[in-house]
């Protein structure tokens, strides 16, 4: 949740007064370390001991001194390679992410641009070739479409087919992304509560999109932005009155960690 990969200042006002009342402010994110260190700086939580971040949907959790992985869960090779093959017949950009970086597989402009701006370890792959990406750890694999009528009946076909061994979810208007089954970013925000003895109920969660939804019903106070889908904002305790670029963060903490009465 992001505008234009940055923190809106509005929202940094808002976490930084949270954080000097002693609340840990976690990015959940369905991006890698590489994709969000720009965002940790932003928030003075690059390279710190005691500053976590929960990386691709779950897979992915660490602390950002060094940074220093804590958790690791990811997909294993063959069952990866299966969504691979059956997205080979597609219209997507194929995108395999690892602990090592993206490889990005029948590219386009338009998400090299994306991944370019999001200064992300990635590589534009030439063929169809995934061999080497045995011996290498992988986190998740997305399809990407900026057609969601398409990307929905994409979604709508191979859930029956991997559902049972995938965890499948949506994000960004343009991503399919199946991680292992079992890992969404409510199982990583548990993880990481009990790794802080923190009271799961204790927590907030705010999302957008959803690959957010399991972090929202996870946490102790679950809340969307203003333009999240319907059926985000049905299982949200909370809707905030405006979107993130307008300081839907900003809101949430004040109303419910400022206890000031959000506008």
């Amino acid at each position: 949740m992001l505008a234009d990969h940055h923190v809106p200042a509005v929202n940094l006002q808002a976490i930084n007064k949270a954080k000097q009342q002693g609340v840990k402010i976690i990015p959940c994110t369905g991006r890698g370390y590489d994709m969000t260190i720009d965002v940790l700086k932003e928030l003075d939580q690059y390279d710190q001991t005691g500053e976590y971040l929960v990386g691709y949907n779950g897979a992915l959790i660490m602390e950002t001194k060094g940074p220093k992985e804590l958790m690791f869960n990811g997909l294993e090779y063959e069952l990866m390679k299966q969504i691979f093959e059956y997205g080979k017949n597609l219209d997507v950009c194929l995108m395999v992410f690892t602990t090592e970086g993206c490889y990005l597989f029948n590219a386009n402009e338009d998400e090299i641009q994306r991944k370019t701006r999001q200064k992300s370890n990635f590589k534009v792959m030439e063929g169809y070739d995934i061999d080497f990406l045995k011996d290498q750890r992988i986190a998740k694999i997305n399809y990407e479409n900026t057609d969601m009528e398409y990307m929905a009946k994409i979604k709508q076909e191979i859930e029956p087919l991997v559902g049972d061994k995938v965890s499948v979810t949506a994000s960004s208007s343009r991503y399919i992304e199946f991680n292992k089954k079992g890992v969404n970013k409510g199982v990583g925000l548990k993880w990481l509560a009990d790794y802080l003895d923190i009271p799961i109920e204790e927590t907030i969660g705010i999302g957008d999109n959803y690959n957010d939804i399991d972090m929202i019903k996870t946490a102790g106070l679950g809340a969307c932005v203003a333009s999240a889908h319907q059926d985000i904002q049905d299982i949200s305790d909370y809707v905030a009155k405006r979107d993130y670029a307008d300081g839907s963060v900003a809101e949430v903490i004040e109303k419910f960690i400022l206890k000031n009465s959000a506008e």
